[in-house]
């Protein structure tokens, strides 16, 4: 959640009819039976497991079928929802880590067919706001403790992270996807444990900096950037195996690792900062932490509403560099 998703944070057809939309999502289904090992047997009399009886989580199809269920909902017309919320901390060479704030955040999600493919387009607009750890309230600005400066926050908005979920994959740039010379089967490492259906995705980047390290001496890292996404999905096998159900509710764990934020105005000063969050889907906006509901709905309206198209993405460091202007040299004496 925030700049990749993974999740794998990220590139993403426009949308078609509803009748269109659901005749191409029938292949898709029919092709996820077909791959299941004894998919004669019938739903219900078989123990939902890792193979079925409903979906193979070991054929890149049933994944793909897991995963649309899981981060929304394949039918088209539906919106669905994500949250997460967790602290941020930051590690320095020879000290203890520090927590520095809190963030709490949501996805609005619409999940369509591919076109003339198997798979789905997932369109997805994205929130977070950093908070402090005590009061809760929402930090417009935030006293750096590493600078003892005071710094206006830039939280995150991406109203555009759109995403294929298919049988075979390239790999993550920022928001988009790079073609490989020979594409990878999308298979996921899936476990069964009491009932449960736990997998993860990972997601680890070192691409060029937007920001120039020579004109935003302030905010930038360096020349090239590292980020590391790792989600944890935790579902029930029973939810996962039942065709009925277009949405598989879930719960899981995010961690975001990057360098400090160019709003931090760290630059290249050694260390990181890390965000460690609960997450979980939501059928609908009853179902999400209403605390972000509220911010959301003060803030940024238009982003409870699922996207009904593809528009352009921009990541996060893209948009600073165009709504921001390089900071002053800090004042001699602090």
């Amino acid at each position: 959640m925030t700049d990749l998703p993974v999740l794998s944070r990220r590139a993403f057809a426009n949308i078609v009819g509803t009748v269109a939309g659901l005749a191409a999502a029938a292949p898709a289904l029919a092709a996820s039976k077909r791959n299941q090992k004894g998919g004669h047997a019938r739903h219900g009399t078989a123990a939902a497991g890792l193979n079925g009886p409903f979906v193979d989580l070991r054929s890149p199809m049933g994944n793909v079928e897991a995963m649309a269920r899981i981060q929304g909902d394949v039918n088209p017309k539906a919106t669905s929802h994500s949250w997460y919320f967790g602290r941020v901390t930051g590690q320095r060479p020879g000290e203890a880590a520090r927590d520095l704030m809190g963030i709490i955040g949501m996805g609005t999600v619409r999940m369509l067919p591919l076109q003339g493919r198997p798979g789905y387009l997932m369109l997805r607009k994205e929130l977070g706001y950093f908070v402090d750890l005590k009061t809760r309230a929402v930090l417009d600005t935030w006293r750096n403790p590493y600078s003892d400066e005071e710094v206006t926050v830039d939280h995150i908005a991406n109203p555009s992270i759109n995403a294929e979920i298919k049988p075979y994959s390239g790999d993550n740039g920022l928001y988009e996807e790079i073609a490989r010379k020979s594409a990878k089967p999308f298979v996921l490492d899936w476990s069964l444990v009491g009932g449960r259906v736990i997998t993860e995705q990972h997601a680890n980047l070192w691409v060029k900096n937007p920001l120039d390290p020579a004109v935003w001496q302030r905010e930038s890292s360096g020349p090239m950037i590292a980020i590391s996404d790792s989600n944890t999905f935790n579902v029930a096998a029973a939810d996962l195996q039942n065709p009925a159900l277009t949405k598989v509710p879930s719960k899981g764990h995010w961690v975001h690792q990057r360098p400090w934020q160019p709003w931090m105005l760290m630059g290249q000063a050694d260390g990181f900062i890390s965000y460690n969050c609960s997450t979980g889907s939501a059928a609908s906006l009853a179902d999400l932490p209403q605390e972000i509901v509220a911010l959301a709905r003060e803030r940024h309206p238009d982003f409870l509403i699922a996207p009904t198209e593809v528009t352009k993405p921009e990541s996060s460091l893209a948009r600073y560099m165009r709504t921001r202007k390089p900071a002053p040299p800090k004042a001699s004496g602090q």
